[in-house]
C-alpha cells in the first residue's frame, strides 16, 4: 500500500497584505491577516479522517510582521515553512501527498518533491482561476501568486535552490484559469504553459483527461484552488471570480483523474471564511469569552 501523507499547512504569509485587504472589504487590516490561516485550519478540521501519517507545518500567529525581501512578502518565513514541510514529507517517505492549505504557495513544496520522486513521469493540473505566474518584484508581491513560476523553474534563486525539483512548462496545465493579474496575462504563452479555459463538465473533463493522455505520463498532482469554482455558485476563495467552472465540474475532474491515472498529489487551497473571521473578532470582544476570569 502506498504511503499517503496528510500535510496540514494553514499558511497565511503567502498573501500580499494589500491584495488581501482589497479582497476582504468589511474586515480591518488585523482581521484580513487571519483569513488564510483560519481557512486552512477549518479546511483541515472539516476534511475526512485520514488513517495514514499526518504532519502539520508550524505557522506563526498573525502578530508577526512580513518584511518584503527580494520582491517577495515574507520571504524568510516562506522559506522556513518550505524547509519544515519538506522535512515532514521526507520523514514520511511519502508516495502521495494530500496538502490542506493555506495559500496557493503550499503546493510548491509537495509538488517539487513529487517532481523529484517521479521525475519525468509527473504532470501538474493547476485547477485555479489564476495562473499564479507572477515574478518577484511585480505589482503583487505575495508568494501565492508566484507558485507556477517557481514550479516551472523561474523566479527567486533562493527559492529555486531549495526546490527538490522543478517541472518543464509542457507538463503543467492551467485548467480553469480565466482571471489575470497585470503581470501574468501573457506569461503563460511565452513560457509554453497550456491554458484550458472554463467549460461545462463533459468537455472540460474530457479536455483535461485528453491532455494528460497525450503527455504519456502516469502520475498526476492536482492543485485545487477553491476560487476556480464560479463565485455565483460558491464564493469560497480570496478573489470572487465569476465565469469559473461549477463545483460539480471541479469534483468530477479530480475524480476522473484519480480513476484513470495515479493521483499522487492533491492540494486544497485558499478557503477564505470571511464570516468566521468576523465571528472570531466578535467572540474576542465579548466578556466571559476570554480568560474565564471576571474583572475585579
Amino acid at each position: 500500500m502506498m504511503t499517503t501523507l496528510r500535510l496540514e499547512w494553514p499558511q497565511w504569509q503567502g498573501g500580499e497584505p494589500q491584495a488581501v485587504a482589497h479582497y476582504t472589504p468589511g474586515l480591518d487590516v488585523a482581521e484580513s491577516r487571519t483569513v488564510y490561516g483560519l481557512g486552512g485550519q477549518l479546511t483541515a478540521a472539516l476534511a475526512p479522517r485520514h488513517d495514514g501519517p499526518t504532519a502539520r507545518v508550524e505557522v506563526p500567529d498573525y502578530s508577526h510582521d512580513l518584511p518584503e525581501i527580494d520582491g517577495i512578502v515574507g520571504k524568510d518565513e516562506v522559506l522556513r515553512q518550505h524547509a519544515e514541510a519538506l522535512s515532514h514529507i521526507r520523514d514520511a517517505d511519502a508516495e502521495r501527498i494530500l496538502t490542506l492549505g493555506g495559500t496557493c504557495a503550499v503546493s510548491l513544496t509537495p509538488f517539487g518533491y513529487l517532481a523529484e520522486r517521479y521525475a519525468d513521469d509527473l504532470v501538474v493540473i493547476w485547477l485555479d482561476s489564476h495562473a499564479d505566474c507572477n515574478l518577484p518584484g511585480g505589482p503583487n508581491r505575495g508568494f501565492n501568486t508566484m507558485v507556477v513560476s517557481h514550479l516551472s523553474g523561474r523566479g527567486d534563486n533562493d527559492v529555486l535552490e531549495r526546490m527538490p525539483a522543478t517541472l518543464p512548462s509542457n507538463r503543467i496545465l492551467l485548467a480553469g484559469v480565466h482571471a489575470w493579474d497585470d503581470q501574468d496575462s501573457h506569461t503563460h504563452e511565452s513560457w509554453g504553459l497550456r491554458l484550458m479555459p472554463p467549460a461545462d463538465t463533459e468537455p472540460f473533463v474530457g479536455a483535461v483527461l485528453g491532455w494528460i493522455r497525450d503527455s504519456g505520463v502516469r502520475h498526476v498532482a492536482v492543485h485545487f484552488d477553491l476560487d476556480v469554482i464560479d463565485s455565483d455558485e460558491l464564493a469560497f476563495g480570496m478573489a470572487w471570480e465569476k465565469g469559473g467552472i461549477s463545483k460539480a465540474t471541479a469534483l468530477r475532474t479530480i475524480a476522473a483523474i484519480a480513476e484513470e491515472f495515479d493521483l499522487v498529489g492533491l492540494t486544497v487551497a485558499e478557503f477564505v471564511p470571511r464570516e468566521a473571521v468576523a465571528l472570531r473578532s466578535i467572540l474576542r470582544g465579548l466578556p466571559l469569552a476570554g480568560s474565564g476570569r471576571s474583572a475585579e
